[in-house]
């Protein structure tokens, strides 16, 4: 069962409006009920910080990476760049997701923002500009980043 499915521009849960595309609107429904269908199913890896509630912004990286490849990301992601990430100033928490139809991407990262800016701050720069990020970079095969508005 997922811990969160997404759907594209229908459908219950919170909704997050592309600030680029404003045709793009995820439905973000975390703890789906039993039995839900359709959108892209995932699965909760790990979360940091405040992820209890909808936040203004929502930035989105979807990573694909080779199954090979993915103990060495999941700690990196655990030990040094989802805490960096979280502790920069307007970052109020990340929630780590591990897509369960075999699509691609196959990785979600969701980091909950005050605004817009947080990842053109300098603390965050910081933090994707790490050695051991330069060392995992390569095992992207894909890659895709969004800063998403919360839609009332």
């Amino acid at each position: 069962m997922p811990d969160l499915i997404i759907r594209q521009n229908a459908g219950p849960g919170t909704h997050y409006r592309n600030v680029e595309d404003a045709a793009d609107t995820w439905h973000w429904e975390e703890a789906p009920p039993a039995g839900a269908t359709g959108g892209i199913p995932y699965a909760f890896i790990a979360s940091l910080g405040d992820v209890s509630r909808p936040a203004p912004f929502l930035y989105t990286v979807e990573l694909d990476i080779a199954e090979a490849d993915l103990p060495e990301i999941f700690r990196w992601y655990e030990q040094e760049h989802l805490p960096m990430l979280t502790a920069c100033p307007g970052c109020i928490g990340g929630t780590r997701y591990r897509r369960l139809d075999s699509g691609t991407p196959n990785l979600l990262a969701a980091y909950r923002f005050e605004n817009p800016e947080v990842n053109q701050t300098p603390e965050w720069i910081a933090g994707r500009s790490t050695a051991w990020t330069a060392r995992v970079r390569p095992m992207f095969r894909m890659q895709r980043r969004y800063i998403r508005q919360h839609v009332v």
